[in-house]
């Protein structure tokens, strides 16, 4: 089943490509309309979403700019929201706890760069329009794609990270512990 992110992703576009259609085909202006729509259908998913959220699942917004987690800090289960910039987080140092933390990463616009701590298991299942992955030295592109990577050691990992990125556009890149990348 696929993400309800890349489900509304979807929809979204399948409802402006049906005003675009039904205005080519009537020869009425929807341009106008598309726009303040979309606005409203994404500021009422925003505003639903962190209800949806699991008990104990934290939710940063970032329209602008970069959101970063470095040094020493305590993974804890997260939703990141960015529009448009980067999102950086570095495990190398962080306290990352025993079994599985989920991490979900929603962007439109930006590059996400991950380095992961050497004795953890990650994996990273990305959705998208179109996105770029680097992962630990391979570079895949993906259009209407969605792929699931992991480290050779997830299965037998004491700590587990799971991301989920869900992105319209963007570069994910996941660098190994030692790369300054």
């Amino acid at each position: 089943m696929r993400s309800r992110g890349f489900m509304f992703l979807g929809v979204l576009l399948i409802l402006f490509g049906l005003l675009a259609l039904v205005s080519n085909l009537t020869g009425i202006e929807l341009g106008s309309f598309c726009f303040p729509v979309g606005l409203i259908l994404i500021g009422l998913w925003v505003v639903a979403r962190p209800k949806m959220a699991k008990d104990g699942t934290a939710v940063e917004f970032n329209l602008l700019g970069e959101f970063q987690r470095s040094g020493v800090w305590a993974v804890k289960p997260v939703e990141i929201w960015s529009g448009v910039g980067e999102v950086k987080l570095d495990f190398s140092q962080a306290e990352v706890p025993a079994g599985e933390t989920h991490i979900h990463i929603y962007s439109l616009v930006g590059d996400i760069v991950l380095r992961p701590a050497a004795n953890m298991g990650l994996q990273l299942t990305a959705n998208g329009l179109v996105n770029s992955i680097k992962w630990l030295g391979a570079k895949q592109d993906n259009f209407l794609n969605s792929v699931q990577l992991a480290t050779p050691e997830f299965a037998q990992a004491e700590r587990k990270l799971l991301v989920e990125v869900t992105a319209l556009v963007g570069d994910i890149k996941v660098i190994s512990p030692g790369d300054m990348g």
